[in-house]
């Protein structure tokens, strides 16, 4: 660790999902990398058990008195950059990016929703103004470097593009063969997982349809599992899915070491979702090598077609039974998958780019830049 390297605060405060993977992954590849890192994250922290390389707390509450801990632990470490990967209240953010710039601390963030999914159109004034107090936001894909631009007015300069999703559950289901909490997977089985939380716009109602209604080989095993996953799931329609085909439903909480066994076992995630957003599993399910069959309403930061998965039509049954039962093309996904870089290198390798931009953000600093100041152009995508 060289003393030309930055001194960086990572924050996090869900504890939970990917989030939380994603931050302990970069926080691990910037150690690496010979950052001085240190990751603040919630007090949920469901990756608390881990061993970790790096300096680490669960502190972080809802609300002001998380904001309070973030501020002690500035004071006590010093640090250059502070990384936020998570804004609970955008004013108390403004608060916090004013006043860490009073102590000579550049603040970067890296939105991975640029506005919450509750009182957006209130709230997008405060969050156009924080995007311009900021001194970079990362976009992790072109569409939301796009809408950073466009739509929230962040000038084009403070807006660095740094695609790639590592997830640190990757690296633990090479090293940590833990038990399944579906049943021990048989040979020849063809395992289909649909997972997360319960939301009836997931499409499992749909999927379940599909399944009763059709005739499947006795190799196919559907595992349901997540917490609340049957939410508005009809008992009837669980009941006549199951006499088509072998289902293990697991409706609850899914620990980490867990959701890595369960990704390990499956040859194929489903996501049949009817409402339209940005997965996280899609990321997941590209760290851990897992083919994707999604919905067009399900969109990734970095997911290619044919690469990753496969992409139907959300309102065509049709397309979406052929697809389960013509399964030839999954064969060409995995070994494209297979193919890819190790969970490691993709780690190293968004670590590397993030450790060059908080060393041009810290050269603005000691410059005496006043990012308040600099012209407000915009920088085309094509040269972020």
């Amino acid at each position: 660790m060289s003393g030309n390297d930055p001194r960086v605060l990572l924050v996090e405060a869900s504890g939970r999902g990917f989030l939380s993977h994603y931050s302990h992954a970069l926080a691990l590849g910037l150690q690496r990398a010979g950052v001085e890192t240190r990751l603040v994250s919630g007090r949920r922290d469901e990756l608390g058990d881990w061993p970790v390389p790096f300096h680490k707390q669960a502190c972080l509450d809802d609300g002001r008195r998380g904001w309070r801990c973030l501020r002690r632990h500035v004071v006590e470490m010093g640090p250059d950059i502070v990384h936020l990967q998570w804004v609970d209240n955008p004013l108390r953010a403004l608060s916090f990016v004013r006043w860490a710039h009073r102590r000579g601390v550049r603040v970067v963030y890296t939105p991975h929703n640029i506005l919450p999914h509750e009182k957006r159109w209130l709230l997008m004034p405060v969050y156009r103004l924080l995007y311009r107090q900021l001194d970079r936001v990362v976009a992790r894909d072109a569409h939301l470097a796009w809408a950073l631009e466009e739509l929230l007015d962040t000038p084009g300069e403070r807006v660095s593009l740094l695609s790639g999703s590592p997830n640190f559950l990757a690296l633990q289901a090479l090293e940590w063969q833990v038990d399944s909490p579906a049943p021990k997977k048989e040979e020849q089985e063809h395992r289909l997982l649909f997972f997360g939380h319960g939301c009836r716009r997931k499409g499992l109602d749909r999927l379940l349809e599909t399944v009763a209604g059709n005739h499947w080989p006795g190799t196919m095993h559907l595992v349901v599992a997540g917490e609340g996953v049957l939410r508005d799931i009809p008992g009837a329609l669980l009941d006549a899915a199951s006499r088509a085909v072998h289902i293990t439903l697991i409706d609850r909480y899914v620990a980490p070491r867990e959701v890595a066994a369960l990704f390990r076992d499956a040859d194929l995630l489903l996501m049949p979702y009817i409402k339209q957003c940005k997965s996280p599993l899609l990321d997941l399910a590209a760290a851990l090598r897992l083919p994707v069959l999604r919905s067009d309403r399900v969109q990734g930061a970095d997911f290619r077609e044919g690469v990753h998965g496969c992409t139907f039509s959300h309102d065509d049954h049709e397309a979406l039974e052929r697809r389960l039962k013509q399964t030839g093309w999954l064969s060409g996904v995995k070994g494209r998958l297979a193919a890819m870089d190790d969970p490691l290198a993709a780690i190293d390798q968004l670590a590397r780019r993030h450790r060059q931009l908080y060393l041009k953000v810290r050269e603005e600093r000691l410059r005496g830049v006043d990012m308040d100041r600099v012209p407000t152009f915009s920088t085309p995508l094509s040269e972020i």
